[in-house]
């Protein structure tokens, strides 16, 4: 009887990793697993256009605080 039974459980685990090992050649590439490369969009133009700006800004400012012009130094 324990025979039989551990005959028919190894006959079940072949038929498993039968189907299994089908089921994996037939998997289309679309089905990738584990980690896979991210999509690099790189900057929209709305934030793009942001960063430019605060750059613009804060030059502008640096060189209103370095020469004076708000009176922030002056006598």
């Amino acid at each position: 009887m324990d025979n039989k039974n551990n005959h028919n459980e190894k006959d079940r685990e072949q038929e498993y990793m039968k189907t299994s090992k089908q089921e994996v050649d037939r998997k289309t590439p679309e089905h990738k697993e584990g980690l896979e490369e991210p999509k690099k969009t790189g900057y929209p133009p709305l934030q793009l256009g942001l960063i430019i700006f605060a750059i613009a800004v804060l030059v502008i400012v640096g060189f209103a605080i370095g020469f004076d012009w708000f009176g922030l130094f002056g006598n």
